[in-house]
C-alpha cells in the first residue's frame, strides 16, 4: 500500500472516537502547557509535548498531532503569544506525525518496543525543531534560530520532557494495556471503510 492511499484510509477511518480523543488531549495539552513546572537543577518546563507525543504514540500520529496543534495553539492564544499561534497547528501536527508514524503499533512492552518508542519521542523532537525553526528565524531572527536548534544539543528543561515522555507512555500501558489495542483497530476501521468506498464505485 502507498503512502498516499495509507493517508487516504486513515483519514476515512477518521470517526467520533478520534475526535473524542483530540478533544481530550487538546484540553490536556492546553493545560500542561499553560502550566510551567519549577525543575529541581533550576529552570522551568512544562509537559505539553509529552501529551502530545504520549497520544502519537497510543492512538496515532494524527490524533497527537492534531491534539498538540490545537491544544497548543489555544495555550499560545491565552499567554498573549498570538505572533506563535498560526504556526503552532502546523508545527506540531508534524511533530505528532513523525513521531506516530516511527513509533508504528506497539502491541506490548518489551526491549524492542521500548526502544521504538524512544526514537519515536527522539524522531517527535527532532521535527519540532526544524518545524520551528524557520518560525523562530521569521518572527525573531537567524540568532534566534539557531539557539532553539541548539536547544536539542544542550541538557536543561526541553531534556526532561524527553525523558518523561518514554516513562509515560509505557506506565499507560501497563496500567490500560487496552490503549495498545487502539491502532490496530485502525485498521480494521480502514479496511471497512475501502470495502464501502470499493462497493459504492461497482
Amino acid at each position: 500500500m502507498g503512502i498516499l492511499q495509507a493517508v487516504k484510509l486513515r483519514l476515512l477511518a477518521f470517526d467520533a472516537r478520534d475526535v473524542s480523543l483530540v478533544s481530550v488531549f487538546s484540553a490536556l495539552m492546553a493545560v500542561t502547557t499553560l502550566y510551567a513546572v519549577p525543575l529541581p537543577f533550576g529552570g522551568l518546563t512544562h509537559f505539553g509535548n509529552t501529551v502530545m507525543w504520549t497520544a502519537s504514540i497510543l492512538f496515532g500520529g494524527l490524533v497527537g498531532g492534531l491534539a498538540g496543534g490545537i491544544g497548543g495553539m489555544i495555550a499560545d492564544l491565552v499567554l498573549g503569544a498570538y505572533i506563535w499561534a498560526p504556526f503552532t497547528p502546523f508545527c506540531k501536527l508534524a511533530s505528532g506525525l513523525v513521531c506516530g508514524l516511527v513509533s508504528g503499533e506497539i502491541k506490548s512492552i518489551n526491549t524492542k518496543t521500548t526502544v521504538k518508542i524512544i526514537l519515536a519521542v527522539i524522531s517527535g523532537a527532532v521535527a519540532n525543531l526544524l518545524a520551528y525553526a524557520p518560525v523562530y528565524y521569521f518572527i525573531i531572527g537567524p540568532g534566534a534560530m539557531l539557539l532553539w536548534l541548539g536547544r536539542f544539543f544542550l541538557p536543561g528543561p526541553a531534556l526532561v520532557t524527553y525523558v518523561a515522555t518514554p516513562i509515560i507512555t509505557i506506565a499507560v500501558m501497563r496500567v490500560y494495556p487496552r490503549a495498545m489495542t487502539y491502532r490496530s483497530s485502525l485498521k480494521d476501521r480502514a479496511r471497512l471503510k475501502s470495502e464501502q468506498e470499493r462497493s459504492r464505485t461497482e
